[in-house]
């Protein structure tokens, strides 16, 4: 791995918990291995395209990686509904592409949580959508999911030796009764389960925000520590 560029962004209102200050570190990183990047998200950090970051908070440590352990995951009961309710989509697992269809998706389901849960403004172009999610050095899977020729759900993963990461989801919000985000992120578990990984990680994991705590309801889940140990949820509490 090779770091061309190291920087820093805050302190400014964090997006999960907007009564704390983030601050965040940057690394811009060229020559990346899936083994190099595991060893990053055991240590923290996470990555869009070519781009390594990590909270650095100095009053808050809520953003916690989180993982779920493939071998024992069942789906619980709300889980196995959501697979029922949307057996009639068909699910494609593919290397990443940005097309009309995908980015206009993508720009809808933001707009609907910027309504919604007052998410940031963010519209991608299709350059953007490219780095993010595309100018990547990690072998990479596209889960997506179609109604006939109807796009409904994308999850986008990165696979290291040990891990299928899901790096992120967006889906229809006109169809919120079915559950899709559920429904693709148990897709992402499935890829793991067939490509014989023992872990998916979902990213980070914040207690008290709603749009990143539904990631403890995939069972049995692990968070990572201030001391870099991997921990059962339960402990926590």
């Amino acid at each position: 791995m090779i770091v061309i560029h190291r920087f820093l962004t805050g302190p400014e209102s964090c997006v999960y918990l907007p009564d704390q200050l983030s601050r965040t570190e940057h690394e811009l990183i060229v020559h990346l291995t899936p083994e190099e990047y595991e060893a990053r998200m055991n240590a923290g950090w996470r990555k869009f395209g070519p781009v390594l970051f990590h909270p650095i908070c100095s009053a808050c440590a809520e953003c916690r990686p989180i993982r779920i352990r493939i071998a024992d995951f069942q789906p619980d009961r709300c889980q196995m509904r959501t697979l029922k309710r949307n057996a009639d989509l068909t699910v494609r697992f593919a290397k990443p592409t940005v097309d009309a269809q995908r980015l206009a998706l993508y720009n809808r389901y933001h707009a609907a949580q910027e309504a919604r849960k007052g998410w940031p403004e963010t519209e991608k172009s299709t350059e953007d959508y490219f780095q993010s999610f595309l100018l990547n050095p990690i072998p990479a899977v596209e889960i997506s999911a179609w109604e006939g020729e109807t796009l409904r759900a994308i999850a986008l993963t990165d696979i290291t030796p040990h891990v299928v990461s899901g790096v992120y989801h967006y889906h229809d919000p006109d169809c919120r009764n079915r559950s899709l985000g559920t429904f693709v992120m148990l897709h992402v578990l499935a890829l793991a389960q067939r490509l014989e990984k023992p872990y998916a990680y979902f990213g980070y994991y914040v207690a008290d925000c709603a749009s990143m705590n539904y990631k403890a309801r995939f069972r049995p889940c692990e968070l990572l520590d201030t001391e870099g140990v991997w921990r059962p949820l339960e402990e926590e509490a």
